[in-house]
């Protein structure tokens, strides 16, 4: 097999001094480019009081995102991404979109911060937020353990972190085989897919290594419904169906449309061009 992509992502949250700024920021790093989506957040509200874009590979550029300024960085600020980073293109925001999912996870350790007057009232409002929305939440009366205590320690500067990676091989058959892994501050995934010389998906395997209960795991059962779907039909949607929708685990659901994603990079930009680029 021959490796003809990479792609990895780094998101972190993070704080210099007790009670002060958010840092959150996701930089990407692949065949393709190496660029940066960089927030700092007031952590009792969560609002954006900086944004910024960079872009690593020559040129070499940096955007300030004003428009992000006051926008809070929580669940419902996809429509405020979409407008404010129209100009820069679908990929800016997904990154913008990664590092805002990053500060959601961190909220675990400044809930106090946030208002709630304990880690088990957090963890209740969670389990309503959330509810039916993953393998986890749509299972509560199952689980062995609440969020509060899966996450029962604390965290003051470097509050949460999340690694991905997605390599794609080309197979002596030219089908493809696409390795791609999850690993944050609370869960592990890891994906493995063979695609045939049509881009049909053939054979599907996944694990979640880390997760907050049992339960979570099951969620991988699911992948057999993959085989013989063709990538071209394998948008977001769809994935989220195949993979069992609301009983299903988000990161799973990720992973896997990472995968078509590097796919579709590896098959619309060419190899070639990918592997000799600058």
């Amino acid at each position: 097999m021959l490796n003809v992509l990479q792609r990895h992502w780094f998101t972190t949250v993070y704080r210099e001094t007790p009670g002060g700024l958010l840092k959150a920021k996701t930089v990407y790093c692949g065949t393709d480019g190496e660029m940066g989506a960089i927030l700092k957040v007031v952590p009792e509200t969560l609002e954006i009081t900086d944004a910024c874009w960079e872009h690593y590979s020559p040129p070499v550029t940096k955007i300030d995102i004003n428009e992000l300024i006051g926008v809070e960085a929580y669940l419902n600020s996809g429509p405020a991404l979409k407008e404010a980073l129209k100009d820069l293109g679908d990929f800016p925001r997904l990154l913008f979109a990664e590092t805002v999912r990053g500060v959601i996870q961190a909220e675990t350790f400044i809930w106090e911060e946030r208002g709630f007057a304990s880690l088990a009232d957090y963890s209740s409002y969670w389990e309503k937020m959330y509810a039916n929305s993953c393998r986890y939440y749509s299972n509560l009366d199952r689980v062995g353990k609440t969020w509060g205590e899966y996450v029962h320690f604390t965290r003051s500067s470097n509050l949460f972190n999340r690694f991905k990676s997605q390599l794609v091989y080309q197979c002596p058959d030219n089908g493809y085989r696409i390795s791609g892994q999850l690993s944050d501050s609370f869960h592990e995934v890891s994906v493995d897919l063979t695609l045939n010389q049509h881009l049909e998906v053939i054979e599907a395997q996944g694990k979640l290594l880390r997760a907050p209960d049992d339960v979570c795991r099951e969620a991988t059962k699911y992948l057999h419904r993959l085989p013989g779907q063709a990538v071209n039909d394998l948008n977001k949607k769809h994935i989220v169906n195949l993979l069992g929708q609301g009983n299903g685990c988000v990161h799973l659901i990720d992973v896997v449309h990472d995968a078509m994603e590097s796919i579709k990079i590896v098959m619309y930009k060419g190899v070639e061009k990918l592997n000799t680029k600058a």
